[in-house]
């Protein structure tokens, strides 16, 4: 499938969803990328690990890429937040640099949620702004089994698809 039938998918899929809105315990435990089911740029490897308490959502990412110009030839990225579904901006600290951006979640259905990553830079006119840097729409399947994340940029293109099979506690 073309990434750029995907979107159309996406929504179709959400729409199929029920009403009830809230934090999603069905996405509690790690997640490792499935290259093969993925499709565009991602990591060499990729483990996600959400907790879900309530309505907040705690996710840490850890990817770790070759790279020939990263010390070792290898590129980690490290980045953690703590974020209710309710479009508020959270900090989302990398934890290899420290460099702090800012997540917004809106659950759009059961099992379905969008992220928006926002850098904040100062504008023009020296106040700071929030600038858009792109979403993921995040669908857990309904046997709770897979879980995709679809990259889009701050023009609505789709970058990325990325499957991630839950593992075992």
């Amino acid at each position: 499938m073309k990434a750029t039938m995907v979107i159309p998918s996406v929504w179709v899929l959400a729409a199929l969803a029920t009403t009830t809105y809230a934090a999603n315990p069905g996405m509690n435990g790690k997640w490792v990328l499935n290259k093969e089911k993925s499709q565009g740029p991602q990591a060499d490897t990729e483990v996600l690990t959400y907790e879900i308490k309530g309505d907040e959502e705690h996710y840490i990412v850890d990817e770790v890429d070759k790279d020939a110009k990263a010390p070792g030839g290898v590129r980690k990225f490290n980045t953690e937040y703590t974020a209710k579904l309710d479009g508020q901006e959270y900090p989302n600290k990398n934890l290899v640099t420290g460099k702090v951006n800012y997540v917004s979640i809106k659950q759009m259905f059961p099992r379905v949620e969008e992220l928006t990553n926002i850098v904040h830079e100062t504008g023009a006119d020296g106040k700071e702004v929030s600038k858009v840097t792109g979403h993921y729409v995040r669908i857990l399947s309904a046997d709770g089994k897979e879980y995709t994340s679809v990259l889009i940029d701050p023009k609505g293109i789709v970058r990325s698809i990325r499957v991630f099979d839950k593992q075992p506690e």
